[in-house]
């Protein structure tokens, strides 16, 4: 084997938001780089903005005692790993780029300054990464289409799920929601996501109130009979899956779906927008909505699902089988590979 191959690589990690960011962008990192620091292969140094970063807390989060943090990019780092949809800090050496969408080019701002602050990010990547990471062929089309970047180098990534998520017994859930059938959406509202679509179908499928709609974050107007639930942690995260009578994904551009592919896991019968990259996580294991902008699809849906308790149990004993085949050991290997492949090129 040459001598190259042996040698450690030193990595510099843009961990701006590594404690900050609670939706699946930083779930992806967090995960990734806490596999990462156990590899003798590599080092790490991860570059923060923070006047006093909080080397305690980053440590925690990644599961191990010490980590070299740092101000600025270690001028002896072989290469530059960015986590976050786009390149933000300047460097000459060699990065790679991890891109979850294209939404800003796909759903572009109105506001020039505002579309500029969102683009700009993806366009230096699409400038200066050696390797672009995606994690789902939908986003490599997607790289490819907006941001005209070469298919030889991007390289696909699926993410996984944390070992939280799992068909292991449940906690109980709120007060709002014990002993009531629910359809649980989780996370956030942006105007992807699809939410206003989502409500309208449910108001359409269940008008007398029978079913609850929960949401994990409150969204822009919460109808009538629909509850926010504080899901404040993993282990209440898992509990409202598995009681949930129906996880909707409504979402009609997503990168991955880390719902789809939590919800799967933990056994719940999970209805999706089949839109973006969500055929590709839940294949034969999730119902689909052919029209996700359509609220009587999404009415005809839920009623179908709510009526078919056999059709229900089939998804939800496919979902974990089909999760299982998502693996972030796989995850981190690759994006090592990749960090390794581009310290070594000229």
């Amino acid at each position: 084997m040459p001598e190259s191959r042996l040698s450690v690589v030193r990595v510099a990690v843009d961990a701006h938001n590594l404690t900050r960011d609670d939706r699946g962008i930083g779930r992806y990192a967090r995960a990734v780089l806490s596999r990462a620091l156990r590899d003798p292969g590599f080092s790490f140094s991860l570059v923060v903005r923070d006047l006093f970063p909080k080397r305690a807390e980053i440590a925690r989060l990644l599961g191990t005692r010490d980590v070299d943090v740092r101000r600025s990019i270690p001028r002896d780092a072989d290469v530059v790993w960015f986590p976050w949809n786009g390149t933000f800090l300047r460097t000459e050496l060699p990065s790679v780029a991890t891109v979850h969408d294209a939404a800003p080019f796909a759903y572009p701002a109105s506001e020039a300054r505002k579309r500029a602050t969102e683009q700009t990010p993806f366009l230096t990547t699409a400038r200066t990464a050696r390797r672009i990471l995606v994690q789902s062929a939908f986003t490599a089309s997607e790289v490819r289409r907006w941001m005209g970047v070469d298919p030889a180098r991007i390289v696909v990534t699926p993410l996984a799920v944390d070992a939280a998520f799992s068909t292991a017994p449940a906690g109980e859930v709120s007060a709002a929601l014990r002993g009531r059938p629910y359809v649980l959406h989780v996370g956030a509202h942006d105007e992807r996501k699809n939410t206003a679509t989502l409500i309208a179908g449910f108001e359409g499928a269940f008008p007398d109130g029978e079913v609850v709609l929960a949401f994990t974050r409150p969204p822009p107007a919460l109808p009538p009979g629909a509850v926010v639930v504080d899901a404040r942690d993993d282990a209440t995260l898992h509990a409202l899956y598995r009681r949930a009578m129906l996880v909707a994904v409504p979402s009609y551009y997503e990168g991955f779906g880390f719902p789809l592919l939590e919800g799967m896991a933990c056994g719940a019968p999970v209805v999706a927008a089949r839109a973006g990259a969500l055929p590709e996580v839940g294949g034969d294991a999730a119902a689909w909505v052919d029209d996700p902008h359509d609220p009587a699809a999404w009415a005809a849906a839920l009623r179908a699902l709510r009526a078919d308790d056999a059709g229900r149990a089939v998804l939800a004993a496919r979902g974990p089988v089909r999760a299982a085949e998502f693996s972030w050991e796989r995850c981190t290997a690759q994006t090592l590979g990749v960090l390794r492949e581009v310290s070594a090129l000229p």
